[in-house]
């Protein structure tokens, strides 16, 4: 699970803000690779060594914004009650937060902004599921599977379901993602009321 955030200076937290600003605005106009760090200065309006004060290189700056989003998304799903409440979270955060996640999504699965990304994902369906016992599915092939089917289901939305509420959104990744794999594979870990 990703830690709670500590309370941060506020130079520091609008110095994050602007870098994180010019990071996803430069992502849109040139691929990640393209990015230098005094691109990132330049567009953040700071000194080249403040960057370095701040993140030790490009890819901590790109995993601390899309950490930001992922801790967000945890908050929402610990205050919802029902599994449709959790994905409506979801998404509302992912439109709230559509830059950051296209941002994300575009990379490869392998790289090394996202493999911290993915590794706190990974730990939080750890702590929140548990293999079933009556059942052959291996517990890393179903959660591969649930966050993968869900990452697919985000980057088509983001990109061309739009048409598509949260409300629709969520019902379906619940449906289709969630309780299958629930049913066939997973077991919540609490045994809290979901529906």
């Amino acid at each position: 699970m990703v830690d709670k955030p500590k309370k941060v200076d506020r130079r520091i937290a609008r110095t994050r803000r602007s870098l994180k600003s010019a990071l996803i605005e430069l992502a849109a106009e040139k691929s990640y690779e393209q990015i230098s760090i005094r691109d990132l200065t330049h567009r953040a309006d700071i000194g080249y060594a403040t960057f370095f004060r701040h993140f030790r290189s490009k890819d901590e700056l790109a995993t601390y914004c899309m950490r930001a989003v992922i801790s967000e998304f945890f908050r929402e799903i610990e205050t919802a009650s029902t599994m449709h409440e959790e994905c409506y979270a979801v998404f509302a955060s992912l439109k709230e937060h559509q830059d950051v996640c296209l941002f994300g999504l575009s990379l490869p699965r392998d790289h090394p902004a996202l493999t911290p990304v993915f590794d706190d994902i990974l730990k939080w369906v750890a702590t929140t599921y548990a293999a079933r016992d009556e059942v052959s599915i291996p517990f890393d092939v179903a959660a591969n599977h649930l966050i993968n089917s869900a990452l697919e289901m985000t980057r088509w939305w983001l990109t061309d379901g739009q048409d598509y509420s949260f409300e629709q959104m969520s019902v379906m990744l619940s449906d289709l993602v969630i309780k299958v794999t629930e049913s066939v594979a997973l077991e919540h870990r609490t045994k809290s009321p979901r529906g």
